[in-house]
């Protein structure tokens, strides 16, 4: 911790700096735009985490079921960490939905999909911003991701505006200086491995890049209770993971990173009453293909085919369309056997067997989180509006895909059960004359100066697709906008 020290009282003061809670993309993404921003050079950048790790000891989940993995990467008993003690931690119950979190290094950057999504110019109306204007983010967002330089023309496949069906190449995180490079056990280990997750974009390597390099003071073991403000100034109460220590953070400028569902608890610990605000989600649903045609001799990464995006009348769909490849047959059934079923079956049925999944905008989640006392509660439910976009999006994609040579089966259609989508956001969300439990466009908590909210929890939209691009977009919006006019303010008031 260099010169400062926790005080005979349990208090760590950090006032003087910025205070990031949390490890994940938005963290990450949050920190280099205090980096970009500020000029302060007697401010550092705290980073206070839970900083679970593989070989961290385990945080059991007491009374729960075990949870329904949203994707492969989830069942793998080595992944268990990254999202094993969330639930329990936030002493968070659930009715109708499935709620997975990371106290995790890295956070769920660990076990992602790696998917880049830009939200276009109709799905930015809601934001501080548009796309010409923040482009320049977009930008460095993606390099922080890939480590390359994202064009107009690169941008524009995912971009593009359409009311028609279309499919498109998916742009995926892959950084080979900053992603996971674990390589594991299995032969069929590759870019975007199953199991381990090789060459995709890891938060934690570059959370070590930052800290090596002393742009950041990466504070671990550190799990944030709650937060409350007192004599002009945050108090965060803390605990050890490892031993459950209870210490005190004093701060002056808070961005919390810790995740939606955490960071709305935080931010409605902070009004000490009772409150239920919405959580957007993007409701999806998953189904089988078949290839009859020349889909299955296409390059397939393991990640991910292609991507797809239309609209059935008033709800736009966005989805993507995964091999069922040699990598994932081994992480299911072992290397040697899943090798074995590869051989024998890849001709006739494995290399023209995809899984598509399907994502709709927050207009049609119908989640919320109640915070009583300490305990979160998050209930959901799907209601037929829903059920009527997904048949009709069915409609209109087994059309669409015909021509590509790609057949709807008949058989695995099905909704995923509320949550399991892993995007949420909008439960403190950007408003431009905020209210209690909102934040202005600057992602300031509404009354409470100096503390941001800096992850999905203050998007005011998800759009039909995966949100850890934008929400990271937004993130460095934040803080780079935020870290400017304190220094001018301070300037001008000298």
């Amino acid at each position: 911790m260099g010169s400062i020290e926790i005080n005979e009282e349990g208090l760590l003061d950090l006032s003087a700096h910025y205070v990031v809670l949390g490890s994940g993309l938005n963290a990450i993404s949050t920190i280099h735009g205090l980096l970009d921003g500020s000029t302060a050079e007697n401010k550092k950048i705290y980073v206070i985490d839970a900083g679970i790790t593989r070989a961290s000891k385990p945080i059991t989940e007491s009374n729960r079921k075990p949870p329904i993995p949203p994707s492969p990467k989830f069942k793998i008993r080595s992944n268990r960490y990254v999202y094993d003690s969330f639930v329990r931690k936030l002493n968070l119950t659930e009715s109708g939905f499935q709620a997975i979190g990371s106290l995790a290094k890295g956070g769920l950057s660990n076990i992602w999909g790696a998917g880049i999504q830009p939200y276009n110019q109709s799905e930015l109306s809601q934001f501080p911003y548009s796309y010409q204007e923040i482009f320049d983010i977009y930008s460095r967002v993606y390099r922080i991701l890939t480590d390359s330089k994202l064009d107009k023309s690169l941008a524009a496949q995912v971009y593009h505006e359409s009311h028609s069906f279309v499919t498109f190449d998916p742009l995926l995180a892959i950084n080979l200086k900053n992603g996971s490079r674990r390589s594991c056990h299995l032969s069929s280990c590759a870019t975007g491995c199953v199991y381990c997750n090789k060459d995709v974009f890891n938060s934690a390597k570059e959370l070590d890049n930052l800290a090596s390099s002393n742009k950041i003071e990466y504070l671990p073991d550190f799990y944030v209770e709650s937060v409350v403000f007192e004599s002009g100034y945050y108090i965060i109460y803390c605990s050890r993971v490892s031993t459950n220590e209870r210490f005190r953070i004093k701060a002056s400028t808070i961005y919390s990173c810790l995740g939606s569902i955490a960071t709305t608890k935080v931010a409605l610990g902070l009004q000490k009453r009772n409150a239920q605000v919405p959580l957007l989600t993007t409701p999806g649903g998953a189904f089988f293909l078949y290839s009859f045609k020349n889909f299955h001799n296409l390059d397939h990464l393991i990640l991910s085919s292609k991507a797809f995006r239309g609209n059935a009348g008033d709800n736009s769909f966005e989805g993507n369309i995964f091999p069922i490849s040699k990598n994932l047959l081994c992480t299911h059934f072992g290397s040697a056997f899943g090798s074995f079923l590869d051989f024998l079956f890849r001709d006739l049925l494995f290399s023209r067997l995809f899984v598509a999944n399907v994502f709709f905008a927050s207009d049609l989640s119908s989640a919320s989180l109640a915070s009583i006392s300490d305990e979160i509660r998050i209930s959901a439910r799907i209601d037929r509006k829903l059920r009527s976009a997904f048949a009709k999006a069915l409609r209109v994609i087994k059309t669409g895909l015909l021509s590509e040579g790609l057949l709807v089966l008949p058989f695995g259609k099905k909704l995923l059960r509320p949550g399991q989508d892993v995007h949420y956001g909008g439960s403190i969300p950007m408003k431009r004359n905020p209210a209690e439990n909102e934040c202005d466009f600057g992602g300031e908590l509404f009354g409470f100066r100096g503390f941001y909210i800096a992850d999905s929890a203050s998007m005011p939209f998800l759009a039909a697709k995966g949100h850890s691009f934008n929400s990271m977009v937004n993130a460095y919006h934040i803080a780079r906008e935020s870290a400017a006019n304190k220094v001018e303010m301070n300037i001008n008031t000298q």
